[in-house]
């Protein structure tokens, strides 16, 4: 037996730097957010959470970011993974400032923390995190990428075909 869930949608928009969450076609909130800054832009596509972390050591290092940009966060809370290149839905208490009216994040999706704990506790792997707004699309094999292929395309490589 397995039980399927709620289906939950959020909706990010780097230009309004708003996320909409949706359940079952529901909108429940409209969060302030910040995405990625110039250098740093977040992926505009379809991406599902791959894995949730109350609490995450995020360490610019790991994906690449050093000098002047590095930083080394020892206890991010609420983080939700969507990439395998450090995309996270997150609280970001230090933008709130900036959420809601300007990207100044290193890639992630930053909102504050009641907002993330709020949306931590809906949210279930799986769950689908739409963004636009940004000129970076979202590959097929940056996390669970496939979404962003036309049925068309994916159905060609099937081994079926």
């Amino acid at each position: 037996d397995f039980h399927v869930g709620d289906a939950h949608i959020y909706k990010v928009d780097a230009q309004t730097h708003q996320m909409k969450v949706f359940s079952n076609g529901k909108l429940l909130r409209t969060i302030p957010i910040t995405t990625g800054k110039p250098g740093f832009t977040t992926r505009s596509g379809v991406k599902v959470i791959i894995e949730k972390f109350a609490s995450k050591r995020m360490n610019s290092e790991t994906v690449g970011i050093t000098g002047s940009e590095a930083y080394d966060l020892d206890n991010v809370q609420w983080a939700m993974r969507l990439t395998y290149s450090g995309e996270f839905i997150h609280a970001a208490p230090w933008s709130v400032g900036s959420q809601g009216y300007a990207n100044v994040s290193h890639g992630c999706t930053g909102m504050s923390t009641a907002n993330a704990q709020w949306l931590y506790d809906l949210s279930r792997r799986g769950d689908v995190v739409e963004t636009t707004g940004t000129d970076r699309p979202m590959t097929l094999d940056n996390g669970y990428g496939d979404w962003n292929e036309s049925y068309a395309a994916y159905a060609k490589a099937s081994a079926l075909s």
